[in-house]
């Protein structure tokens, strides 16, 4: 009898032996955390190869003022070249960030017109993930308009045509289509959260004005409904680089664009708190062909009051522009060793911007009514 149990007990060891072990998402061998205690320092990298962001001067910028790294990750690139990246990352223990991009066809962006092309797009992601063993640790949800701009993956389109029209965007308004795109991009981070990835959503940074009026009317004209989900972190798209040569044609000033700054900070933090993070401006021209700045110092100031407001946890757009800048050392350090400085003065003409954005959110509700 006891020879006969013997039998079946090594017949089912050898039957679940045969069984192949359901597979499960590569572990992070360096889990990923953000609090106050931590500030992150994010960089973007849209358009470097692996050989240009493995350079070891630039990798030992990286590791010296701990900056996570965010490549591109384009349709048609998960490949070996991609592992190779975050194999040699990993060894160096700096972190990186995945930021997909859809296919210039269906615009680049996650926004409601393409919210079902994403979330089929993260099965490659994680279908690479899986065969590379590579964790993806979180994940920058990039919400903005849809951008067909054809250029290439290797840089942006040459022609002056910059970012889509505002009135191409604003024939896009619509309250139903808006509305239709919540479960989807809810579904996305819980597709994010299955695999064991931070969703770090994006918003550009008019649809501060929803946070002050309670509509939502800028986030639909900026891409879709990026504060409908509560996503694990929310980085703002502040591009300070852009705010005087735009809103000096208003007549503001550099020292009322940075007390915006400021007053954008302070929204945004008061509703996120420490798991907002600031985009504050731009080294190198990407899509949308924004103005960068000329100096790190300029950088330092927007940091100051950002930092006096609140805000914790920085990006910066690009990784190229820096290391390819004089002083690549002083962007860095003007992120980290900046102290916050609240701004001297309130600006008046700041404030009546601001107020003039509230009000157009109900000029917006009409372009909303189909």
């Amino acid at each position: 009898m006891r020879s006969k149990k013997l039998k079946c007990w090594i017949a089912s060891l050898i039957l679940m032996a045969a069984v192949p072990a359901m597979a499960e998402a590569p572990k992070p061998k360096m889990p990923l955390k953000f609090s106050p205690e931590n500030p992150q320092l994010l960089v973007t990298a849209e358009y470097m190869t692996v050989d240009q962001l493995t350079r070891p001067e630039t990798m030992a910028l990286l590791k010296k003022y701990n900056v996570m790294v965010a490549p591109c990750i384009r349709a048609g690139h998960m490949d070996a070249e991609l592992s190779r990246l975050f194999d040699v990352y990993e060894k160096e223990g700096i972190t990186l960030v995945f930021w997909p991009l859809l296919p210039r066809e269906q615009g680049l962006y996650l926004n409601k017109e393409h919210a079902d092309d994403f979330y089929k797009y993260l099965d490659q992601v994680y279908a690479w993930s899986e065969k590379y063993n590579h964790p993806v640790q979180a994940m920058i949800v990039d919400i903005e308009p849809p951008n067909y701009q054809k250029g290439s993956d290797a840089s942006p389109e040459e022609s002056k045509q910059g970012a889509p029209s505002f009135g191409g965007v604003l024939k896009g308004l619509s309250k139903k289509d808006f509305n239709a795109a919540k479960p989807k991009f809810m579904a996305i981070q819980d597709k994010l959260h299955s695999h064991g990835t931070i969703a770090i959503s994006t918003a550009l940074d008019l649809s501060v004005v929803d946070l002050v009026t309670g509509k939502d009317d800028f986030q639909d004209l900026q891409g879709g409904p990026t504060m409908a989900v509560d996503w694990d972190y929310v980085s703002f798209m502040h591009f300070g680089s852009n705010n005087y040569p735009t809103l000096s044609k208003l007549g503001l000033d550099w020292d009322d664009c940075r007390y915006l700054t400021f007053r954008i900070g302070q929204i945004i933090y008061k509703k996120y708190g420490d798991k907002v993070a600031v985009s504050t401006g731009q080294t190198l021209p990407g899509e949308g062909h924004g103005a960068v700045y000329n100096s790190a110092d300029e950088l330092a100031k927007d940091i100051a009051v950002l930092k006096a407001a609140g805000i914790k946890h920085f990006g910066i757009y690009d990784l190229q522009g820096i290391v390819e800048s004089k002083d690549p050392e002083s962007w860095f350090k003007a992120v980290r060793a900046t102290p916050a400085k609240a701004p001297d003065k309130k600006s008046a003409k700041a404030e009546a911007f601001l107020h003039t954005l509230e009000g157009a959110s109900y000029l917006l509700e009409l372009f909303r009514l189909k």
